[in-house]
């Protein structure tokens, strides 16, 4: 009984820290970099996890070749993710904000 109760326990404190927001890689706050505002910090680190995130069920999620829409649902996830990457590399790679681990810990109590 006992290894049952860990067990769920460990399982439910997976589930609540699966989506915790973290500060991008590239968002040091030293060195000379292009500053960005607060608010654009906070919507790089959005975009930051949920590509990663996303990443991640591209990862898991297994295609039936012999099925198209297997086939076009799996290529729409990767054609979302490229396009947030992109989108992440242009607005956010390489530019600092004071406050962009304070930007992950607000959203982190959003959500």
């Amino acid at each position: 009984m006992r290894k049952i109760i860990f067990i769920v326990s460990v399982l439910i404190s997976q589930s609540l820290f699966a989506n915790q927001y973290q500060v991008p890689p590239s968002s040091s706050t030293l060195g000379s970099v292009p500053v960005i505002s607060d608010a654009a910090m906070e919507e790089c680190v959005k975009l930051y996890n949920k590509a990663k995130w996303l990443m991640e069920d591209i990862d898991r999620t297994q295609v039936n070749n012999y099925s198209q829409s297997s086939v076009n649902s799996y290529n729409k996830k990767v054609s979302r993710h490229t396009s947030m990457i992109k989108r992440f590399n242009r607005d956010c790679a390489g530019k600092q904000s004071y406050s962009a681990y304070k930007a992950a810990q607000r959203l982190n109590n959003k959500y």
